[in-house]
């Protein structure tokens, strides 16, 4: 009868046991299942990433220009940048006949030139851009005023021995040039000299600054520079009684007074046109004459 009781005892505890656990694994299972969907719910969504489009590069304007302008224009493709940050000018400087080569061979786009020759490409486009003067300069310490186009081109002939015998300075003139692919020494040559040479006795300087920095250490020297490069080493003098200010050479009657062209091998179009009607326009032209050069005509 004790055994039949406990056995009776055991079986009712082992079924509630096998209940509980079942429960339990409900429970459990439940908890597990929820976990994983509060997991699935908060787990951030990661877009698919994509690629943005590159824009398609713009080939550099090529600007080829003359030894002379070329500070002028670097600081015009700067300010040019500034306004067209996609676009992109590269400033060449050039002895002239070289700039007209690169424009022929179209290793440039553009041209910038101080004068005019018969080296322009057949059909050329051609548009004035600024002005400035050949501006002739001695040293300080030379007294000497002026001098007329005869004379000066007597003195870069060598024919004067003396600057006293003009009112200079005691001692043999020192002559300073250009070397004959420059602008300035081919419109000085055409303008000044004409059929006559320069004596084989002058100083051929490399560029505009050296040539200002021989006359300001020479007191007896004399050169010639672009009117935009004149500062206090040197000293311009008046030409044919007319000196090389901005208004004279604005308006044309200084002698020695050329005005710079674009040159393209056609009528722009693209960037190089975007560049040259800036250019051409009031933004570029303030830039110009900050640089010492006078507006387009």
């Amino acid at each position: 009868m004790r055994e039949a009781m406990r056995i009776q005892r055991y079986g009712v505890c082992a079924g509630s046991l096998r209940r509980a656990l079942r429960s339990a694994l409900l429970v459990r299972s439940l908890v597990v299942s929820l976990s994983l969907t509060a997991c699935a719910m908060s787990a951030p969504l990661i877009p698919t990433p994509t690629v943005a489009p590159t824009p398609a590069p713009v080939a550099p304007v090529t600007v080829a220009c003359s030894e002379s302008l070329a500070p002028a224009l670097r600081g015009a493709a700067a300010a040019f940048r500034r306004d067209r940050a996609e676009l992109e000018v590269v400033v060449l400087s050039l002895a002239d006949a070289l700039v007209y080569q690169a424009l022929q061979q179209e290793d440039a786009e553009v041209a910038v030139v101080t004068w005019l020759s018969d080296a322009a490409p057949d059909g050329a486009w051609m548009q004035p851009v600024s002005r400035d003067g050949l501006a002739i300069v001695v040293n300080p310490q030379n007294g000497l005023a002026g001098l007329t186009m005869t004379q000066l081109q007597d003195l870069f002939q060598g024919r004067l021995e003396d600057w006293a015998m003009w009112g200079g300075l005691p001692g043999a003139p020192s002559l300073v040039s250009r070397e004959t692919a420059s602008g300035d020494s081919a419109f000085f040559q055409a303008w000044v000299m004409r059929d006559a040479r320069i004596t084989l006795n002058a100083l051929l300087a490399p560029s505009s600054d050296a040539a200002l920095q021989f006359v300001a250490d020479d007191p007896l020297a004399v050169g010639y520079v672009s009117t935009a490069w004149l500062d206090g080493r040197v000293r311009a003098l008046v030409i044919n009684d007319v000196p090389p200010v901005r208004e004279t050479i604005a308006a044309g009657l200084y002698p020695l007074t050329r005005t710079h062209f674009v040159v393209m091998r056609s009528e722009p179009d693209g960037p190089s046109r975007e560049f040259v009607q800036w250019l051409l326009a009031a933004p570029g032209q303030a830039v110009l004459e900050a640089y010492g050069f006078v507006a387009a005509p």
